[in-house]
């Protein structure tokens, strides 16, 4: 299933509906629900077993929120919506559009490949995560921890990551220019590590 497809197939009562439940179980407010789980798709799971919400509208944050195993290809965060303050794992957040949003918490074995996260606000961990061909455009990144984290083919143009760490990433074909990495910290990339261009490397280090 392509794209557009993926997109089109959710009916405006389905949309609300999904909103909904999910307003009932994020944020800080609603932490002392006993049942927080991510409300399950009228789509089922994809064929990797994963919670099929590809193509997916919200208009809600995911917020204090711990999931595991759901598929986020190519879904949309409009109006306030954001990735905000949660735990995922074994996610997939491929062609996801979160450009100019909150992408915070800790994230493990997940994928963003091809996400849209121009202009995001990114912190904290990411653990074994994909971002081959992510376009980090103007993101801004303040001290958040990758570790073997693959950011193959990703743009980073006027990117600011800031006092990160980066151990044992890949950053093969990766655009960097205008953009700084300054106090953040390389471990483990050797020949991995891609051509800065005019990007601000004051007080980074690297080490084997």
């Amino acid at each position: 299933m392509n794209k557009k497809f993926l997109l089109a197939r959710w009916q405006d009562d389905q949309l609300s509906e999904v909103n909904r439940r999910l307003a009932a179980i994020s944020g800080k407010h609603n932490l002392h629900q006993k049942d927080r789980s991510f409300p399950v798709s009228p789509y089922g799971q994809t064929e990797a077993g994963l919670e099929d919400y590809r193509g997916v509208t919200l208009i809600e944050s995911i917020q204090y929120l711990t999931l595991q195993g759901i598929d986020f290809s190519y879904s949309r965060f409009e109006d306030a919506a954001s990735l905000n303050t949660s735990t995922l794992t074994h996610c997939c957040l491929d062609g996801v559009k979160l450009d100019n949003r909150f992408v915070t918490h800790t994230f493990s074995h997940c994928s963003f490949r091809e996400a849209k996260l121009n202009r995001a606000r990114i912190s904290k961990e990411f653990h074994d995560c994909d971002f081959t061909g992510c376009n980090f455009s103007k993101a801004i990144a303040n001290d958040v921890s990758f570790t073997r984290c693959r950011f193959d083919g990703a743009n980073f143009r006027g990117a600011l990551f800031l006092y990160c760490r980066f151990e044992e990433c890949s950053f093969e074909g990766a655009l960097f220019q205008e953009g700084s990495i300054a106090g953040s910290r390389f471990a483990g990339e050797g020949h991995l590590l891609p051509e800065w261009g005019n990007t601000i490397l004051d007080h980074v280090k690297f080490e084997d």
